[in-house]
């Protein structure tokens, strides 16, 4: 049983002295027929209220379809205000002009400064040829050579070698003996 606070108890207390808590069981039975009977009818009745998605009354056979556009919509807030306009100025840069000037040495005029300028010089390339030159070799010319003796090397000859034959053990393979 969980804990019930006394301040709540005696709430209970004090409601369960005006009020008669219980009921009989014939009138919770008939207060149940009644809400089962009421929301029968309540669902037969939206039910039949409600036409299916199908169901058009005669003579309409029209349908509506909706085709969204695009409006612009120009909001002019106030008194518009001009606001000045950047011109584009040409700027002169002042380049100087490299002038002659007192110095305390001598200097030659006009003064003679050296031009160097590479001049391409063809050089010729001998261009690669064959040459056919006879070149001596020696060729090797056959010699007799004599043969002093014969030798027979004998050869192996291959003998039989005995291999024994049991009776009971089978060798061959196959369903029949």
């Amino acid at each position: 049983m969980p804990y019930i606070s006394p301040s709540i108890k005696r709430s209970w207390g004090s409601q369960a002295a005006s009020v008669n808590t219980k009921e009989p069981t014939q009138s919770k039975s008939n207060n149940m027929i009644a809400f089962r009977t009421t929301a029968i009818l309540l669902l037969i009745a939206y039910s039949s209220a409600r036409p299916s998605e199908e169901w058009e009354p005669e003579g309409h056979s029209h349908s509506e379809h909706t085709k969204p556009y695009h409006v612009t919509v120009i909001k002019k807030i106030g008194v518009p205000i001009p606001h000045p306009v950047a011109i584009s100025v040409p700027q002169y840069v002042k380049v100087p002009i490299p002038q002659p000037y007192p110095v305390h040495v001598t200097v030659e005029q006009p003064i003679h400064v050296p031009v160097y300028k590479v001049v391409p010089q063809v050089v010729e390339k001998p261009v690669p040829y064959t040459v056919e030159k006879p070149v001596p070799y020696e060729v090797e010319k056959p010699y007799p050579v004599e043969v002093e003796k014969k030798v027979e090397v004998p050869i192996p000859k291959p003998y039989p070698v005995h291999v024994p034959v049991y009776k009971h053990i089978y060798h061959h393979k196959g369903g029949k003996h």
